[in-house]
């Protein structure tokens, strides 16, 4: 069988694991206000595990200026990790207009790295060099903007550096994996590349939604969100 096809099979079966982890979350939160909230987060292993099962059939994958174009690679992507990021921040207990910001950003970054693959030439190197720009401002939120909302709270700033900390390193990866491959100066094969891909996928999201199990009891102190978007602190239940 095609290694690739593995992996993206086994990716996908991965992400089950991390949908039935964050449906542990929403059960053992009981009453708590983030209940409803933090049920989104199954949105991220549930659509990865989606979209791998679809790459893993093909489905979206054309080739585009003699580069292959995953598809559902790159709407994964778009989906998820604006997510990965807009969680981070509600844990700091980020406004809205930050969070949507954020967010903004990260599908911006994804969207001009595709465009970058399907695009040749000079243009490729553009939009490369835009999407770079816009994952540099993901740092700048992460690690400058974010921190000074943190509520001063032990269990919260420790969750919140877990976070910060895992998405910001495995973040550092993508973008010299784009560079090395196919779509960029080639020097990496499609299947390398590939299995590189879902090995951080899986590494960046099912970790991840296992964080906030494992640290449920912080989303008792994490404020409500009011309707001028700031968040103001809630007693335990």
């Amino acid at each position: 069988m095609n290694p690739i096809t593995v992996a993206y099979t086994a990716a996908a079966a991965a992400f089950l694991v991390g949908v039935g982890i964050t449906a542990a979350l929403y059960v053992s939160l009981g009453t708590s206000a983030d209940r409803r909230r933090l049920a989104a987060l199954a949105i991220i292993p549930g659509f990865a595990g989606i979209s791998y099962v679809a790459m893993a059939l093909g489905i979206g994958t054309v080739t585009v200026n003699g580069t292959e174009f995953v598809g559902f690679r790159y709407i994964d992507w778009v989906i998820t990790t604006p997510l990965l990021v807009g969680f981070v921040g509600y844990v700091a207990g980020a406004s809205r207009r930050t969070i949507a910001a954020v967010m903004i950003a990260d599908a911006l970054m994804i969207a001009f790295g595709a465009a970058g693959v399907i695009a040749g030439g000079t243009t490729k190197w553009i939009l490369f060099g835009v999407s770079s720009l816009f994952h540099v401002s993901l740092f700048g939120y992460l690690y400058v903007v974010f921190p000074r909302s943190v509520p001063d709270d032990p269990m919260q700033q420790g969750l919140f550096s877990l976070l910060k900390n895992h998405i910001g390193l495995l973040w550092l990866a993508y973008p010299f994996v784009w560079l090395m491959g196919p779509e960029g100066i080639g020097f990496a094969g499609a299947v390398g590349i590939a299995l590189t891909y879902a090995f951080l996928d899986v590494l960046a999201k099912v970790p991840y939604v296992y964080f906030f199990y494992a640290r449920r009891q912080a989303f008792m102190d994490i404020g409500t969100t009011e309707p001028t978007g700031e968040r103001t602190p809630v007693a335990a239940d």
